[in-house]
């Protein structure tokens, strides 16, 4: 029996039963992912041909394989530039074949292209396009990371054949989709990033008329890699992915067998200067000049105070103080009475003067205190 769901403009998502072979399909795709390419494997099974295996690229990441890869391959990952929007074939008790239609990539998504066009994205991020050559399948690792930890790349004869990223996201490691291909002869390079101290700031590349990355090189504020597959010879076009005090947080771009173009998302530098601290300024006492001295220091903050009263005037002050997540309790000041006072300064509030009165009894005294916040 023939089927055909039409194209429509995004898959959503794919449902699959299977064993040895496959009898149906379910996964759900998120908001800004788009499958790419289907890699099918199918043999024949008695008296018809049935799908053994299917596997879904997309944007972000592979899916699959579902099934068991036997028999022969039937379809393979195409660099079309272009997302699956639909799937037909054939199938009775399971499936006996599929094949899709293709739409143009959907708007919005981040997927990449060529020149120096910068954009927003949903994250806050910048996106800088593609730079390199042409075709090739999208992918979009995301722009909702805090940064880059280590970088994959292997080179071989005919250029860079794969990137691949690791990242870190809310405090949490993540791990980025292979970007390209791992055949034939070539060597691997490692690039660890010691964040959040060290960051990547730029990535600068180079490629020719055979529209495959043919070397590149990543800088952060503490080092720069050497030049991983071909170095610049002047005959090809030059380009560098960077965004001034901004650091990379994510890449996109397009590859096949090999990569084909890179882009980057940059986000504002976080500063990592320690504030200046403005040191304390001491007000001389006010009132009276009897009495013993006392100093309570300085601290972050004053959380609580206490105010005796006397019959004609304050008898004592004490204060609860903040110094960072610690209560620092000072001393009595004065003779404790029985009539206290006391209010707790909030924890988003601070006393920005205090206003007293006084008058010559026996001795100067303090009459009034106000402290205002």
């Amino acid at each position: 029996m023939s089927w055909d769901d039409g194209k429509h403009a995004k898959v959503k998502k794919v449902q699959i039963t299977y064993d040895d072979v496959i009898y149906s399909i379910q996964f759900t795709l998120d908001p800004d992912e788009y499958i790419t390419a289907l890699s099918a494997y199918g043999k024949t099974l008695s008296t018809q041909e049935v799908i053994t295996a299917l596997t879904f690229t997309t944007n972000k990441t592979t899916r699959g394989p579902y099934g068991k890869k036997t028999g022969f391959q039937i379809s393979a990952p195409k660099a079309t530039g272009k997302q699956i929007a639909g799937f037909l074939g054939t199938c009775g008790s399971v499936l006996n074949s599929i094949d899709v239609h293709y739409a143009p990539i959907p708007t919005g998504t981040g997927t990449g292209g060529t020149g120096n066009s910068r954009s927003g994205t949903g994250s806050g991020a910048q996106k800088l396009e593609a730079q390199g050559g042409t075709g090739g399948t999208a992918w979009d690792d995301g722009s909702d990371h805090n940064g880059v930890t280590m970088i994959y790349v292997r080179n071989g004869g005919q250029g860079v054949q794969y990137v691949k990223f690791e990242y870190v996201k809310a405090g949490q490691p993540k791990q980025g989709a292979l970007h390209g291909g791992q055949g034939g002869r070539g060597s691997s390079q490692e690039i660890v990033i010691n964040h959040p101290d060290e960051h990547l700031i730029s990535v600068e590349g180079w490629y020719d008329s055979s529209n495959v990355i043919l070397g590149i090189q990543f800088k952060t504020n503490q080092k720069t890699s050497e030049y991983i597959g071909y170095d610049f010879d002047g005959s090809g076009t030059k380009f560098t992915l960077q965004a001034q005090d901004k650091k990379i947080i994510g890449f996109h771009g397009f590859a096949s067998n090999h990569l084909n173009s890179i882009g980057a998302y940059f986000i504002p530098l976080s500063s990592t200067t320690a504030p200046l601290t403005v040191p304390p300024k001491k007000l001389k006492a006010k009132g009276g000049a009897f009495g013993a001295v006392w100093d309570d220091g300085a601290h972050d903050n004053v959380r609580k105070i206490y105010i005796g009263h006397g019959q004609d005037s304050i008898a004592f002050v004490k204060f609860e103080y903040v110094d960072g997540s610690q209560v620092v309790v000072g001393d009595e000041h004065g003779k404790q009475t029985e009539k206290v006072e006391e209010f707790e300064v909030d924890e988003d509030d601070y006393i920005v003067y205090v206003e007293a009165f006084r008058e010559t009894v026996t001795q100067e005294t303090v009459k009034l205190d106000k402290f205002p916040t």
